[in-house]
């Protein structure tokens, strides 16, 4: 069942008081999306005409609308086409704190990198807390502390699907933020080169001098099972790369941590895909939402959207 962006919208702007927000598998509208018709690999929805109009957002139910929820907090959208250029041009009214934005999969890296900066360049200035899939090449945009939108950054997390080749770059074009922290999580066969882009990353911090990242004081890898059980060669290697790590850390008076995939946790995508239902949590609560119909205002402040 195809989730539109209308029904999404409009669902959550009729939530007061709405702060944190999750999505994950929206489909764009052909009514807001028409230069997508015709293209074969990426979906749309069609026939959700019927959607009534928002009293704040009016007909404009399009995902940018998002950013004129003005509760608005936490922002999380994963596995959605994010092509919309409206996000440049959408009135801000809210301020966003928490960004976590995945890549879609109906595109290539590239395309997923323009919009990932597009959205960046827009809420920007009030973002405290980042999570990223997608690499960031744009350097003259956010790499000048004087220059970047991102000035309030002190956090950055990088996902497991997120190009490890790209990792040392993406990490030094963000270098205008006051980053503080740096996390990533990988799965278990890429700690290795986790661990070898991050002394990369440090090697670089040490050569460029005091400014570049002189806030950052810690940094820490959480790692997620890969589906298959290693070999002691592979988990000695592992050990070796984390511990070289956390020693390069250690001289230049960084925190850190490598954490292992234990028992108790759950792969960052072991469920995301496998759940069909159109569910929207409030709380403890869900309503299954099975046909298009006006939402009604609801007090709830965080929503989930699967």
């Amino acid at each position: 069942m195809s989730r539109s962006e209308r029904l999404v919208v409009a669902i959550a702007a009729s939530c007061e008081n709405l702060q944190d927000l999750s999505l994950d598998r929206i489909t764009r509208s052909e009514l807001h999306a028409p230069e997508l018709r015709g293209v074969p690999y990426i979906p749309l929805v069609r026939g959700d005409d019927d959607v009534p109009d928002h009293p704040l957002l009016g007909s404009d139910l399009r995902l940018p609308s998002l950013l004129r929820i003005p509760s608005l907090r936490k922002l999380t959208i994963r596995d959605t086409h994010l092509g919309d250029e409206h996000w440049s041009i959408t009135p801000i009214a809210c301020r966003l704190q928490f960004l976590d934005l995945g890549s879609c999969y109906h595109e290539n890296d590239d395309f997923n990198r323009i919009c990932t900066e597009r959205i960046m360049a827009v809420v920007g200035p009030t973002i405290d807390e980042f999570s990223l899939t997608t690499a960031v090449s744009n350097d003259k945009l956010f790499a000048k502390s004087s220059e970047t939108p991102l000035q309030k950054l002190r956090k950055l997390h990088i996902t497991p699907f997120f190009p490890l080749d790209s990792v040392v770059e993406t990490i030094s074009n963000l270098a205008g933020s006051p980053i503080e922290k740096l996390s990533i999580q990988c799965y278990e066969d890429d700690v290795v080169d986790v661990c070898t882009a991050l002394e990369e990353f440090l090697t670089l911090k040490t050569e460029r001098g005091s400014e570049f990242y002189h806030k950052l004081n810690r940094i820490d890898v959480s790692v997620t099972a890969a589906g298959y059980s290693a070999t002691d060669d592979e988990v000695e290697e592992r050990k070796k790369a984390a511990k070289k790590l956390q020693e390069f850390c250690q001289q230049l008076r960084l925190s850190s941590a490598v954490e292992e995939y234990g028992a108790s946790q759950r792969p960052l995508a072991s469920s995301r895909r496998a759940s069909m239902s159109f569910a929207v949590q409030v709380g403890v609560d869900a309503a299954k939402i099975s046909s298009i119909s006006p939402p009604r205002p609801t007090k709830a402040r965080s929503m989930t959207i699967l």
